[in-house]
């Protein structure tokens, strides 16, 4: 594992406790081995986990190390393109892929009761007509 310091951020200020994991000494025998513990993957591992594999989760530094310990920690709904998607897709679809992601971190903040300031909220902001309008034809 790297020794650096995290960037300066308000996940890193916030964070709880540094848990750390053994590094991998030896061959191992797994199901699934995910590199990368970001958001995605450890999402993904988890969610495999819940299904019942067994996965291994390899990360170079810490947990939510790179680019997924530096951001704002929004969770926002919504999928870029929904004009194209509904080409395709339900309304119906649209809107369960635009809300369940939230969710399903909502239902595992209280599954594993994790220790967080877990808060909703998002808003839409248009500055000029055409942004106004396609903001209208989304919600319609």
């Amino acid at each position: 594992m790297g020794s650096e310091e995290h960037t300066a951020s308000y996940y890193a200020a916030t964070r709880n406790d540094l848990t750390t994991y053994p590094a991998l000494d030896g061959d191992i025998e797994t199901d699934i081995c995910i590199i990368g513990g970001g958001f995605t993957g450890v999402a993904s591992a988890l969610t495999l986990a819940e299904r019942g594999h067994q996965v291994t989760l390899l990360e170079q530094n810490r947990i939510s190390w790179g680019a997924s310990g530096r951001n704002g920690g929004q969770l926002i709904h919504g999928l870029g393109g929904t004009r194209y998607l509904s080409k395709s897709l339900s309304q119906e679809v649209i809107w369960e892929l635009h809300y369940r992601g939230n969710d399903i971190i909502k239902e595992r903040v209280e599954k594993y009761g994790i220790d967080c300031d877990l808060k909703s909220g998002y808003i839409d902001v248009a500055f000029k007509k055409s942004q106004m309008d396609y903001l209208k034809e989304d919600y319609e």
